[in-house]
């Protein structure tokens, strides 16, 4: 019972979260989910919670990468698929040398193999702190899907090195040559598992539905347990796990589904399902880590071999440090091809650089990573300085979320974001809206003629909508006063019309007389002279309704008209 307590007090505290975000919305989710974590670690609980790194890895970020990696943005993906290679790649593998050189000088206790350690778990930036932030601050789409493809990306290489300094310092032994091709093996064999797993997936479901076995909960169950079954698959063939669901992920973003009534319905329970899932473990991310802080601060404080302000100093040095590589990095990027190509290509722009750097939030991955380093070593010697390093991991991490809290607002208020006029999502908007009317066009049948020219009224209306947004005041004035103008004229041709049928003897004078008077109404309403636009829409609702409620005499109505 102690564990179902403390799953409900978890679940109470992402609740608890969000609503204290209402009334401090000045400081992010992630920030205050840390905070109340702390304070659930406090409590006199009979569950402590001890994380397993292994576990958490599977439990929280395989899901939420696969479902990142679903919601990708595809044609961005692949339009910066250079400048997040050299992120997720590149950076990485800098921020582990200087990083890790830099540690072992500041802190010479640590050696050198854990400082490698340390600067590989504080290397890759976090998918959910990014997520956390990007959809609070208003940051420019392009620096958006650039962090989200990197943070995509770099869970893996980094995880790596960190395997690899680990084993080193364990072990004692380390060749580069080794290391790179292991490198290879393990990314390209994830990626490669992932899509292979995926491709299976695609067919089973096929064969599945074939089979007339349609039911959406089956299916939404299998799309839940996909990203738990692709890393423990590809954990257990020694390849990344983390690319694995990534490549998933993406992989499903490309799938092609002829649109049916069953898959429609999927999606929408899909969506309101992974809605749910990935709020709870977003929320639990983050308390988790905050649950952990109290214990990693202790033994830090009593420790007498070193001064706690001197954690302070390391732990605002080595975020220094990063954010400082992470800046000259993005202008590398730029410098090289600038030099190999000869272009005079436009420097990057210093408020964007600035927003990219201070992005590289850390999280979840670098936390998991610290704990998951051994209490001994091989000759069964104590680790070095593990509490040391897992304090300055941890440190770190707020850090970086208190600088992007704090500073990313004030620089992104006034971002090329917003740039992103209301002008160019109409459009957008509006390109959609013709595709599909054209869509229609092309799959319009008997059968479905009716069905399909109402769909198509209604996303015509939506494109007059639209249009008619985009008209400035005095044009609109003008234009509806054009259309009162023309209704008007309208009612007097109806009433031309309703006299000349019953000249010609066509209509009983009871029902010209009836049908005199609605009009009589109207024209009152369109002349202001009666209950104006609520009488006009009163008389347009019972006109409408009589068609619902007495369709036969109106459509014989209608034919002797015509």
């Amino acid at each position: 019972m102690e564990i179902f307590y403390y799953v409900l007090i978890m679940l109470a505290t992402i609740l608890i979260s969000n609503v204290v975000n209402r009334f401090i919305p000045f400081v992010s989710i992630p920030l205050i989910q840390i905070g109340l974590g702390v304070l659930v670690a406090c409590m006199p609980l009979a569950f402590e919670l001890k994380l397993n790194p292994e576990l958490f890895l599977v439990l929280f970020i395989a899901p939420l990468l696969f479902n990142d990696g679903k919601r990708t943005d595809r044609q961005a993906l692949w339009n910066l698929r250079a400048p997040i290679l050299m992120l997720a790649l590149g950076l990485v593998f800098v921020t582990v040398l200087v990083i890790g050189y830099f540690v072992n000088w500041m802190i010479p206790t640590i050696p050198l193999a854990a400082a490698f350690a340390l600067a590989a778990a504080l290397a890759p930036t976090d998918a959910v702190a990014v997520g956390s932030l990007s959809g609070r601050i208003d940051l420019p789409k392009k620096i958006t899907h650039l962090l989200e493809g990197e943070a995509l990306m770099n869970d893996a290489s980094g995880l790596v090195a960190f395997q690899f300094a680990i084993a080193a310092m364990v072990t004692g032994v380390f060749s580069i040559w080794s290391a790179s091709i292991s490198f290879v093996i393990i990314a390209v064999g994830g990626i490669i598992c992932g899509l292979v797993l995926t491709f299976v997936k695609f067919k089973f479901l096929k064969w599945i539905r074939s089979l007339g076995m349609e039911d959406v909960t089956l299916h939404m169950l299998i799309q839940i347990l996909t990203p738990f079954v692709i890393y423990l698959v590809a954990e257990e063939l020694h390849v990344s796990g983390i690319l694995a669901v990534v490549a998933a992920g993406i992989m499903h973003a490309f799938e092609k589904r002829k649109m049916d009534p069953m898959t429609v319905k999927l999606n929408v329970v899909s969506q309101g399902t992974w809605s749910v899932i990935i709020f709870v473990l977003n929320g639990l991310v983050f308390i988790i880590l905050g649950t952990q802080l109290p214990d990693i601060i202790q033994v830090v404080w009593e420790n007498s071999g070193v001064s706690n302000w001197q954690v302070v100093f390391y732990v605002l040095l080595i975020t220094f440090s990063l954010i400082t590589i992470r800046f000259l990095w993005i202008h590398l990027g730029w410098l090289i091809p600038h030099l190999m190509k000869g272009n005079d290509l436009s420097k990057p722009n210093l408020r964007a650089t600035v927003l990219t750097s201070l992005s590289g939030v850390r999280g979840a991955v670098t936390l998991a990573s610290a704990l998951s380093i051994p209490f001994v070593l091989g000759d069964g010697s104590p680790f070095p300085q593990r509490s040391l390093i897992i304090c300055i991991a941890s440190g770190v991490i707020l850090c970086s979320l208190i600088i992007a809290t704090a500073i990313l607002p004030l620089l992104a208020r006034k971002d090329e974001s917003q740039s992103d006029s209301p002008r160019a999502e109409k459009s957008m908007k509006l390109s959609v809206c013709r595709h599909v009317v054209e869509q229609l066009n092309k799959e319009i049948t008997s059968e479905n003629k009716a069905a399909t020219q109402f769909v198509m009224d209604d996303y015509r209306g939506r494109m007059r909508a639209i249009q008619k947004e985009d008209i400035d005041m005095g044009k609109r004035r003008e234009i509806d006063r054009e259309q009162h103008a023309l209704r008007l004229q309208i009612v007097q041709w109806e009433k031309q019309n309703t006299d000349k049928l019953l000249a010609q003897g066509e209509a009983s004078h009871h029902a010209a007389s009836r049908y005199n008077n609605y009009l009589d109404a109207m024209e009152k309403a369109l002349s202001g002279r009666g209950r104006s636009r609520s009488g006009m829409m009163g008389m347009m609702f019972k006109r409408l309704m009589r068609q619902v409620m007495h369709p036969k005499q109106w459509q014989r109505a209608k034919e002797k008209n015509e």
